[in-house]
């Protein structure tokens, strides 16, 4: 059954651990000494890192408390050293509009996004978007629409897939996918014998899989998933930009930062922007240190907008 998605969901999938021993191997390497009154990776790293830049540590450690160590950090703007605290966060129910923005973003970022191709749209889901949440009609409208173009979308992909199952079409495409591939001048081979023929031109390939059963059921085989991919491929134009998706997305503390900055303002994609948001609460939970400058808003429509006095950091 279709689902519509009015809100995205954010999974905390990936987190840094600081090995303590490496980190007390180099204290005692130079003599050091080190005070810091979290446990949290994501707050020991960055101030680690600055705390390296000027080798502030024992008598000269000044700020002895993280909280206040970043806090100083975000006033003064050395956002490098945040740059070391990294985050994978994995997102679903978000559609492939807010998608095409996300990846935008891509100093300090990497992605893994759900593949169109590989993977089957038939029971595709959606998200609607927050300008039509609540307004019967308009949900009805949206969702006749996407129930539609699913529709076409499988009509497509059984048509596509029954026209590149012709005897010539799997030739083609065993061809293209160098599943047979010319082993001498002018003969092709699969590397195995295919009905107890092999090394022969592409005419006679051709001739052989419409002769015989066995060498058609063994081109369909080696050209499924390849035919599939094609097919999806190109039957996935019908569906919209509200289709529903996945990512996996890493990025350092001070990419998410500028994140949660552009795409929390007020002139934001209002899905994006619902987004930013959740991130951020999300990472505050994760790393207040880092992120608990930020605020959420909400504006007098209901929705909500991120603002901190420390941007661009």
């Amino acid at each position: 059954m279709t689902t519509f998605f009015s809100r995205a969901r954010i999974y905390v999938v990936g987190k840094q651990v600081m090995p303590p021993e490496e980190v007390e191997r180099f204290l005692k390497d130079e003599g050091a000494d080190w005070q810091t009154d979290t446990d949290n990776p994501a707050h020991r790293i960055p101030e680690l890192a600055g705390r390296i830049c000027y080798m502030s540590f024992g008598d000269k450690q000044g700020r002895k408390d993280n909280k206040s160590y970043l806090g100083h950090i975000l006033e003064v703007g050395h956002g490098s050293v945040l740059e070391h605290s990294v985050l994978s966060l994995l997102f679903t129910g978000v559609s492939r509009s807010l998608t095409h923005e996300l990846i935008r973003h891509r100093a300090g970022f990497g992605y893994s996004q759900l593949s169109q191709r590989y993977v089957d749209e038939g029971d595709a889901n959606f998200v609607v978007p927050p300008a039509v949440q609540g307004d019967s009609d308009l949900e009805k409208t949206l969702r006749e629409f996407c129930d539609h173009s699913v529709k076409v979308y499988g009509q497509l992909t059984d048509k596509l897939a029954e026209r590149m199952a012709t005897p010539d079409a799997l030739v083609d495409f065993a061809l293209r996918e160098e599943t047979l591939r010319e082993h001498a001048p002018g003969k092709f081979t699969f590397g195995e014998p295919v009905d107890g023929r092999d090394m022969l031109s592409i005419d006679e390939w051709r001739r052989l899989v419409k002769s015989s059963e066995g060498a058609l059921k063994y081109f369909k085989k080696q050209t499924i998933r390849g035919r599939r991919k094609s097919a999806r491929e190109a039957a996935r134009a019908v569906l919209p930009n509200a289709t529903e998706t996945k990512i996996f997305v890493t990025g350092n503390a001070r990419a998410w930062r500028h994140f949660i900055e552009l795409r929390g303002d007020i002139h934001a994609e209002a899905e994006i922007r619902a987004l930013a948001c959740d991130v951020c609460r999300v990472l505050q939970k994760e790393a207040p240190n880092l992120f608990g400058d930020y605020e959420v808003v909400r504006l007098p429509d209901g929705s909500e907008r991120t603002r901190t006095i420390h941007r661009k950091v």
